[in-house]
């Protein structure tokens, strides 16, 4: 996509437009580039074109391994990337690039301007805002109440693949559990007849 694909540049007046995309910044990063830590203040906003970020918070955060929060792909934006480019403080969490993305980065006196004149824009971050809530809510229920098995096999059934490519590390990674407890709850699955387990690999049933 264009950056002026995004929905709500439509009520932008041309002029307006030609600004903000004069004072963007079109990057281009691999997998693993580190977009920013926990603690950084942002300067400016993704606007995505493609591929995919994970936000996530560290074990400093929670005692045990990494949490993926979610993912942000091309038309989607971060909410811990807005709150802290809008209000100035230290972001809530880190992000990385883990499907290589092209973008835009736009600076704050911009994004301000936005939610100043555009309306469109501003009903697209509430809906942001409320979708990456929800996201995060689940997680805090499924991480207090769930079994690792069943949030285990949620999370392979959220990938909508019948086979994942992955490791049990960056799965252990992503659920901020170990990678021990992550093989065990798999051989557990696949003996229940949920999975099948390859070198590398696994198989939904």
């Amino acid at each position: 996509m264009d950056l002026f694909e995004y929905e709500f540049f439509n009520d932008i007046k041309a002029e307006d437009r030609e600004r903000i995309e004069q004072s963007s910044k079109y990057i281009s990063l691999p997998i693993g580039s580190q977009l920013y830590y926990e603690g950084d203040v942002n300067q400016d906003i993704l606007f995505l074109k493609h591929g995919k970020v994970k936000v996530y918070i560290t074990p400093e955060n929670i005692g045990k391994g990494e949490i993926t929060l979610y993912y942000i792909s091309a038309g989607e934006q971060c909410l811990v990337n807005t709150f802290s480019t809008v209000t100035q403080t230290p972001t809530l969490a880190s992000a990385v690039v883990d499907e290589s993305i092209e973008g835009w980065l736009i600076p704050k006196d911009n994004i301000l301007w936005l939610i100043n004149n555009s309306q469109n824009y501003r009903d697209f971050k509430i809906e942001l805002c409320g979708e990456r809530l929800g996201i995060v809510m689940d997680l805090i229920k499924s991480i207090k109440f769930d079994q690792l098995d069943q949030r285990l096999l949620n999370w392979l059934y959220v990938q909508g693949k019948n086979t994942i490519k992955i490791t049990h590390e960056k799965i252990a990674n992503i659920l901020g559990v170990s990678r021990e407890a992550i093989s065990r709850n798999l051989k557990k699955l696949e003996k229940s007849g949920n999975i099948k387990l390859s070198r590398g690999y696994i198989t939904l049933l």
